[in-house]
């Protein structure tokens, strides 16, 4: 026999502390002692005389009265047991109800962690996407910036180049105007 369930003494009332004594102390014995498969023998091994000594009525009252006993006792004891397991299966179920509860609360800050965990990766990988995006833009503006100077550059120097060969041109001729020779010829 598993014992009930214990609570502190100090939350039990005398009722309570009494029923817990019977149950360990006391109604075991009588328990095992109706439950032992030689007993249960006997006891309806006892039914047969009945059938052949009715005569004598004092035996046959003793015999009915111990059966009626032992019934009135048996009966009494599935009934006890039945409501200590009702009780048991009770406190069992409210445990469970509380695990259950316990679990789902558990679970649910697990579920609203990984959600804002994800979330965050998200964000993360998004903000990684577009930084990265940023940069290549970057890059390639940079990139089309450098080139669009260089061509700047280019036609600026080709420009600088024909305005240089217009001006020596020019002065070459305002030289031969004036001097009346050429600038890289004679002496």
């Amino acid at each position: 026999m598993t014992p009930l369930p214990t609570t502190p003494i100090e939350t039990l009332s005398p009722f309570q502390r009494l029923n817990r004594f019977l149950d360990q102390h006391l109604l075991p014995y009588p328990v095992k002692f109706l439950i032992n498969r030689v007993v249960i023998l006997a006891t309806l091994a006892l039914l047969v005389p009945l059938l052949f000594f009715t005569g004598d009525q004092s035996f046959v009252n003793a015999l009915n009265s111990y059966l009626n006993v032992m019934s009135v006792v048996v009966s009494s004891t599935v009934l006890l047991y039945a409501t200590i397991a009702d009780v048991r299966d009770r406190a069992a179920a409210e445990r469970r109800e509380e695990i259950a509860k316990s679990y789902e609360r558990v679970l649910e800050k697990r579920v609203q962690a990984d959600h804002e965990l994800i979330e965050q990766i998200l964000q993360n990988s998004i903000q990684n996407i577009l930084v990265d995006r940023l940069e290549k833009l970057r890059a390639e503006d940079h990139k089309q910036a450098e080139e669009l100077q260089r061509a700047v550059i280019a036609s600026n120097e080709e420009l600088h180049r024909a305005e240089l060969a217009e001006l020596t041109a020019l002065v070459q001729a305002l030289y031969q105007s004036y001097f009346g020779k050429s600038v890289g010829g004679e002496t």
